[in-house]
């Protein structure tokens, strides 16, 4: 079974991996104290004891992530990716978990186990593509134990046809309940067309765009390299040359363009994507709506129920963290704090006002969910001001 850092799943959040990666950019990661990372990124960093610096119990998440590694005796080296994830608006929450589980190997580098002559096998790939091949067959829901369990049962590298794919996917296998390893799928589950219901991973995908994305998720490639930093660092360095080649559009599961939701065609287009993906997933839609049951629009306030009664739910959810990133989730699930429902006119108008703000700003993104959820009260603000006027 394949390891991974265990009871982290707060810090490998997309937002807080940003937030590391921009702390990293200018601060030596093996000199940092607990209260310099603490106040950086809002998380604890525990235990709080002078002589357990954050180096020391945190390295296997920044080499498991591929942000930082250490360098000679005191050092750590920023990464080729961990330096773009410092940069507002070029990585979003897909770019990068794609490319981490067509990456992420068993044997990893960022363990202690590493070999660079074993034959490696890709478990975050394996589950993705499992989850998809299920997906084509109409299984759109899936236990993380079947996943696991499915993932030893197979022997499978992560690189075989959907057709080796399909024969597995209703394998009779025990319960896989590595935590590890549920753990890592947790924190895949923050891309853009997933979502975690407690024990379950759900795919909100057309059938067309499940197959596509299997067929364009492959194994990175290339000769291993004995030194464990240097090999973290030959495979980040890959990873503007693997995105460029995905597009991870999936046209035939989101409605039209982004310049229909609201959003323009300026610069950003991978990032605002990446935003109403989240929006239009419908599992997302639903869990939030029977969590919160509204017809209200939390901007105008239209009580969409009393206004049009023939409409069972007319709102839409809005995202509330920066245009790149996907959903949080937490070992409950994917986290709907981080949505409000909207009125169709409303939802549009907030999208064109990111637009504005962004651009007046010389912006690509927003910095974290705290800057995000300012620009929607801003947009709230104005829309309340004009009612009133």
């Amino acid at each position: 079974m394949w390891n991974w850092e265990q009871g982290r799943l707060e810090y490998f959040q997309f937002d807080e991996l940003r937030k590391l990666a921009k702390f990293g950019l200018h601060s030596n990661l093996r000199h940092a104290t607990r209260a310099d990372l603490a106040d950086a990124i809002n998380l604890p960093f525990l235990p709080d004891n002078p002589d357990y610096p954050p180096w020391r119990n945190y390295a296997r998440l920044f080499q498991i992530a591929m942000i930082a590694t250490p360098r000679g005796p005191s050092g750590a080296n920023m990464t080729a990716l961990g330096q773009l994830l410092a940069q507002d608006g070029q990585v979003t929450t897909d770019d990068y978990l794609h490319f981490l589980a067509r990456a992420t190997t068993d044997p990893s580098p960022a363990l202690s186990q590493w070999d660079h002559t074993a034959t490696l096998r890709y478990p975050l790939l394996f589950v993705l593509r499992f989850l998809l091949a299920r997906a084509t067959q109409g299984h759109m829901a899936t236990k993380l134990s079947q996943i696991v369990a499915t993932y030893a049962a197979s022997g499978f590298v992560g690189d075989e046809s959907q057709l080796d794919f399909l024969r597995i996917i209703g394998l009779n296998v025990s319960d896989g309940s590595h935590r590890q390893a549920r753990e890592s799928i947790r924190v895949l589950a923050q891309l853009s067309y997933l979502t975690a219901v407690r024990d379950r991973i759900v795919v909100s995908l057309a059938e067309e765009d499940a197959t596509n994305l299997f067929e364009d998720l492959t194994p990175i490639l290339g000769t291993p390299l004995r030194d464990r930093a240097e090999e973290i660092e030959r495979r980040a360095s890959l990873f503007e040359s693997v995105i460029a080649d995905g597009s991870f559009e999936f046209p035939a599961s989101i409605v039209s363009d982004i310049d229909e939701a609201g959003f323009s065609f300026a610069e950003g287009h991978r990032v605002r994507r990446t935003h109403l993906i989240i929006e239009r997933n419908q599992m997302i839609r639903r869990r939030f709506f029977q969590e919160r049951p509204t017809t209200r629009c939390d901007l105008c306030q239209m009580d969409t129920h009393h206004s049009y009664p023939w409409v069972d739910q007319l709102l839409e959810v809005h995202h509330l963290l920066p245009l790149c990133s996907g959903a949080r989730t937490s070992l409950n699930g994917t986290v709907l704090e981080d949505l409000v429902a909207n009125c169709p006119s409303c939802h549009r108008a907030v999208h064109r006002y990111y637009d504005k703000w962004l651009s007046e700003n010389g912006r690509l993104d927003f910095d974290d969910s705290a800057h995000a959820r300012l620009a929607y009260e801003e947009a709230k603000h104005y829309h309340r001001k004009a009612v009133f006027c």
